[in-house]
């Protein structure tokens, strides 16, 4: 199970890139919205984050890695349904 929470936590992170790149450029004109902006930033970043190994801290479970980045791909493509449609 370890290979695959990897490369779902990889996957999140190559769907969620554009996404990171688009809110870095909005957060500057989003104004009141800079928290959901921020949100938005971190949600590609977080499924890497989790699967680093901290000395200190144990390791979460790859079902709990795999599910956190299944998240992040949804998050990501609801951002970009959204944009589509803002932009259409």
């Amino acid at each position: 199970m370890k290979p695959v929470a990897t490369l779902l936590v990889w996957l999140a992170f190559l769907f969620g890139l554009p996404q990171v790149v688009i809110c870095g450029v909005m957060i500057f004109s989003s104004g009141w919205a800079v928290p959901l902006v921020l949100v938005f930033l971190l949600t590609p970043i977080v499924p890497l984050i989790l699967i680093q190994e901290i000395r200190r801290w144990q390791t979460l479970p790859p079902e709990v890695t795999a599910s956190i980045a299944l998240l992040s791909i949804a998050v990501s493509g609801g951002f970009y349904w959204m944009l589509f449609h803002r932009m259409s």
